[in-house]
């Protein structure tokens, strides 16, 4: 999977869409985009014994059938070991692997700690009426969270964020998460003003408008 570099044009949209909510609604969004929630590093093993079992299982039939070239018991543990080297590193070099073979319960375990720990360590529940709302997205997975404080979930429901979360997954799929997170934003804003989380004179910019960015 290739990485992905945003743009100086996608980080001044993100910031600017971030901007542009916070002009109108009380609410302080913090967008948060990682490569990956977790390195998943079980994957390699489990391809690794794939791939080893597989060279064990063909080497055994061939030898069964009798066409096996000649082969003595450390050239063919040579060839099971090579096998399981290549299964290990296959997920490093290439991380799409992962996406295979990483169970959605798993992937979502991941997400929802990495999430929760995002929410604490860039203090969206740091607001004074507890306004804060993290947008965190997880590449590898294509998997996007909404978290709002206690303020917004007195308010805005779960259900609320689906089009939100869609909005910015349709990017993740297209190549185009830039565009997809100002969208996903922009809906935001729609949602806390159709909620009463109307600006006021007195509200001041709490959180950083920056796109936040772990690789």
């Amino acid at each position: 999977m290739k990485k992905y570099i945003f743009t100086e044009e996608e980080k001044r949209r993100v910031k600017e869409a971030v901007e542009a909510l916070e002009r109108e609604s009380c609410g302080e969004i913090v967008p948060f985009f990682t490569r990956s929630s977790d390195d998943y590093s079980e994957v390699s093993w489990h391809v690794a014994a794939i791939l080893g079992i597989a060279g064990l299982a063909i080497i055994a039939l061939l030898s069964y059938t009798w066409m096996l070239p000649a082969l003595s018991y450390f050239e063919a543990f040579l060839v099971i070991l090579g096998l399981m080297i290549t299964g290990y590193s296959l997920p490093i070099i290439f991380p799409v692997f992962k996406r295979v073979f990483v169970s959605d319960e798993r992937a979502m375990e991941m997400i929802s700690l990495r999430a929760k720990e995002a929410f604490l360590n860039e203090k969206v529940y740091d607001t004074k009426e507890r306004v804060g709302i993290l947008i965190y997205v997880s590449r590898l997975e294509h998997i996007v969270l909404v978290l709002g404080d206690e303020g917004i979930n007195a308010k805005v429901q779960k259900e609320d964020w689906e089009e939100v979360v869609s909005l910015i997954t349709n990017g993740l799929k297209q190549g185009q998460i830039g565009e997809g997170l100002v969208n996903g934003i922009n809906h935001c804003k729609e949602l806390l003003l159709k909620n009463g989380f109307v600006r006021k004179d007195s509200d001041t910019n709490e959180l950083s408008d920056e796109l936040r960015i772990k690789e």
